[in-house]
């Protein structure tokens, strides 16, 4: 096989990735504008509850992952959570608060079964030492970002033509195009994905398994529903969830041999490493947001542009930069100086920090009235996309990498763990950009500004933290890594 070209079955799963993004990115487009204007809730009110959806949406794909590593299979999982996915994004499209609820319910249910089981057969393409493990995922993280791409040329328009209940549908109908595409290109996957050969499923009852996992499904949906009457104690008892979680992969780590210990060890001190990132990226779907909503000038380019437009830059932003990335890391390898995950962690952190204090920079000091060029927005959203390529695909190549093969899909799960956490944590952060209901566009400005500059500090320091954590975090890990160990009996 070519050591340039990537695996058979890996742009399909690039494919299915993308219109699963697009459907998510509709929604993360409009949801929280939709809170505030058509359901009038509070900035407080919108971020916690954002907060506590964004959490449990990235919760569950631990039990997800977990379900396929030891019954169904990563194939299965993927057809299940974007059927539920597609439903929910239905129900929310019936524009009542009680719909909001349950579609969103159903949502986070739907998003443990899919988002890690596409990104763990992925990983599974590759032999542990492949070169082309790194530059894989970067363009398959530029893959999914053209789905992420599309929904803000348009959300805004759609949402003022018609009602806010077409951009839910749309993102159902981009659900509905994942789950055929899937589908119709699973045989390129070969073997890849289909019911583990520990599964009991081998030699139980498939009948009995699959109802008591359609009633375990019900059950979720409705405590999940439940928690979004109560935002607050909602976080709280997520954050707990996470600690749980994270207590409960300490013993599996310690099952393992000591040299592949300390190799998930430093994967648990890098997902860490990443809540704090992604705590603070998190404000891209909330104060950001808001504050493009309210104190950002909507002529840009000679072109009239609103809040909704603003989530073009990321995605846009990674889509350049990616294949940049993807060719510097392999040249770097040719070259022998391909830098370490924990040092591109460290630098990822740090362009976040640059990023909100060169907005902090450009609100204070070069606004013209009680709005703020969108250059100062734009230029933030490049320096943090440089952070994230910097530090979330190789995230999952560094999860697939460390792992033993028979954790996998746990490990991915606890890699979206990470957004769990960190949008609980990012959903408190928030709250220091909450604007009064009848403050003046000055008065939003000065909170606004104050708030990002905090968010700039925070990540500073993480980023100095992490920087000194690089050498012990390499000793963990070993340069170059050996072959992944299976665990003691």
């Amino acid at each position: 096989m070519s050591r340039s070209r990537q695996p058979k079955g890996f742009y399909l799963l690039c494919f299915t990735e993308l219109w699963e993004r697009f459907g998510f990115y509709m929604v993360q487009t409009i949801l929280i504008l939709y809170m505030s204007k058509a359901l009038s809730y509070s900035d407080e009110e919108s971020y916690l509850f954002y907060g506590a959806f964004s959490s449990m949406l990235f919760l569950t794909p631990v039990i997800g992952g977990y379900i396929a590593d030891r019954y169904i299979g990563f194939r299965q999982s993927i057809y299940l959570g974007a059927i539920l996915l597609a439903i929910g994004y239905a129900v929310i499209s019936l524009q009542e608060r009680q719909a909001l609820f349950l579609g969103l319910s159903i949502v986070v249910v739907g998003n443990g079964f899919f988002k890690p089981n596409v990104s763990s057969i992925v990983g599974d393409l590759y032999e542990p030492e492949d070169p082309r493990r790194d530059g894989g995922f970067t363009i398959f993280y530029m893959g999914i970002n053209i789905g992420a791409l599309i929904p803000p040329l348009f959300a805004g328009a759609l949402v003022a033509a018609y009602t806010w209940g077409s951009g839910f549908m749309a993102a159902s109908a981009g659900m509905i195009v994942a789950l055929i595409t899937f589908i119709a290109g699973r045989k390129r996957l070969s073997n890849y994905g289909k019911i583990p050969a520990i599964s009991p499923l081998h030699h139980g009852s498939k009948v009995l398994f699959y109802f008591l996992l359609f009633i375990g499904i019900l059950v979720v949906v409705g405590l999940i529903h439940l928690l979004f009457f109560f935002p607050k104690g909602a976080n709280l008892i997520l954050i707990a969830a996470t600690l749980a979680i994270v207590g409960s992969v300490l013993f599996f780590l310690f099952k393992e041999r000591p040299e592949q210990r300390n190799k998930l060890f430093a994967c648990l001190i890098l997902i860490l490493i990443s809540v704090g990132f992604w705590s603070i990226y998190n404000q891209t779907f909330t104060s950001l947001m808001l504050f493009a909503d309210r104190n950002m000038e909507k002529e840009w380019l000679g072109i009239t542009i609103d809040a909704e437009f603003t989530q073009f830059f990321n995605p846009f932003f990674i889509i350049l930069l990616s294949p940049v990335l993807s060719w510097f890391w392999v040249w770097l390898d040719q070259k022998k100086k391909h830098p370490s995950t924990p040092s591109k962690f460290s630098f990822g952190v740090l362009f976040m920090a640059i990023g909100f204090l060169l907005l902090w920079v450009g609100i204070r000091f070069f606004s013209h009235g009680p709005e703020a060029s969108p250059w100062w927005l734009i230029s933030s959203y490049f320096l943090q996309t440089i952070g994230e390529l910097l530090l979330s695909p190789i995230g999952l190549a560094m999860v697939t990498r460390l792992s033993p093969r028979h954790l996998v899909g746990m490990m991915m799960g606890v890699w979206f763990l990470t957004q769990s956490a960190a949008f609980a944590i990012g959903g408190a952060l928030a709250v220091l950009s909450d604007v009064p209901k009848n403050a003046s566009s000055a008065a939003s400005l000065s909170i606004y500004s104050g708030a990002f500059l905090a968010y700039g500090l925070i990540s500073l320091v993480l980023a100095c933290i992490s920087l000194a954590l690089i050498p012990f975090l390499k000793r963990l890990i070993g340069i170059p890594s050996e072959p992944i160990m299976t665990p003691k009996r």
